[in-house]
């Protein structure tokens, strides 16, 4: 039988065969941490494992049985299996059963609001339950909980990234199953469809850079992290995000097929499994966000950071860590409201700008 000193700090790393996955079982192998690797696809999985000389279980989302089984030991799942819109609900539902804390890195947001409308759940199972905790959201969310702690009753966060031009098969599988011909953002607290979908100039540090809106998912956790009632998030445009727009706009229907999503899905499988490490390497990427009030005043500031998959291995190993050391349970909190603004400067590589203060300048 386990004792409470096998689960103080065990973590169970699930869906560890996936190219995010992978890169977060080495890091946690590197680091030294008691961790478990899993998944329901066993070879993989005992490969990785013999590899890394690090232990595995094999089991699947539709199992709950054996699933509460392979938690009975863990303080801490680290879900890292997409699409969260899937894979979410069974994995929490298992640890609301067995009381383990869950990170995971999701970034849709159905399932943030999924999640948030099981607060009192999470709450009355002591555990504590912290989303997001990759580059979606952690970089975002800690910048917007900064720039908008330092500004008297803001109103509006707008957030941008730069930087997101690589993409795993798993964030592009994804991506085919998010397709929607709306871009949502928050107003009045309620996320809505965008009315205005054109593009903004956004300055990340050299020179205003045309960047155009999307669903991310800081427009569920912004509003919980900050209280802030209006968010909207952008992207620096790309010729593949022009192109996929483009594809988007004229064809839309034919992508949200079951047919287009197969034919999507079967290109998926033929692309490269991730960015190589070098790629990573050479690649940075920069988080802006800008906090305004009513009376006219704002907040900016910048962050930089390593590459979005590294930087994902590392957070969600940090935040789980953080997770597991709590000596009281949080219940359901973004990265911010856990470890507030300055989690992300913990993470390697990670820089955060001075922030700049502004007034509009009032007509008379």
């Amino acid at each position: 039988m386990p004792t409470i000193d096998d689960r103080a700090s065990r973590l169970l790393l699930y869906g560890a065969n996936g190219y995010t996955g992978r890169l977060t079982a080495a890091l946690a192998a590197a680091k030294g941490l008691d961790v478990v690797l899993a998944g329901r696809s066993a070879e993989p999985i005992r490969r990785l494992g013999e590899q890394l000389r690090l232990p595995t279980r094999v089991v699947g989302l539709d199992d709950p049985g054996a699933l509460a089984n392979a938690l009975a030991d863990v303080a801490t799942v680290v879900h890292v299996a997409g699409p969260f819109a899937v894979t979410s609900a069974p994995m929490l539902r298992a640890c609301l059963a067995t009381g383990t804390n869950y990170v995971d890195i999701t970034g849709e947001i159905e399932v943030f609001e999924a999640i948030w409308s099981r607060a009192g759940e999470i709450r009355g199972a002591g555990i504590t339950v912290v989303p997001g905790a990759g580059f979606d959201v952690v970089p975002s969310d800690c910048l917007a909980g900064y720039v908008a702690g330092q500004l008297e009753r803001p109103t509006s966060l707008i957030i941008a990234l730069r930087g997101l031009e690589r993409a795993s098969r798993g964030t592009m599988t994804t991506a085919i199953g998010q397709l929607s011909a709306s871009v949502l953002c928050r107003r009045g607290g309620a996320i809505v469809p965008l009315d205005d979908r054109s593009e903004r100039e956004i300055d990340f540090g050299d020179g205003p850079e045309p960047c155009v809106p999307l669903s991310w998912g800081d427009v569920a956790t912004a509003f919980h992290s900050t209280g802030v009632p209006n968010v909207t998030v952008y992207l620096r445009r790309t010729g593949l995000l022009r192109s996929a727009n483009v594809a988007g706009r004229l064809f839309g229907p034919l992508l949200r097929s079951r047919f287009g999503r197969r034919a999507l899905a079967a290109l998926v499988r033929r692309a490269p499994d991730g960015p190589s490490a070098a790629e990573r390497r050479r690649h940075r990427s920069v988080v802006w966000a800008r906090a305004t009030n009513d009376a006219g005043e704002s907040v900016t500031a910048t962050l930089s950071t390593p590459d979005p998959y590294d930087l994902t291995a590392n957070s969600v190993l940090e935040v789980a860590a953080r997770v597991s050391a709590l000596r009281h349970p949080l219940g359901l909190a973004t990265p911010f409201q856990a470890f507030g603004a300055d989690l992300v400067l913990a993470l390697p590589g990670c820089e955060r700008s001075a922030p700049v203060k502004s007034r509009a300048l009032r007509s008379r």
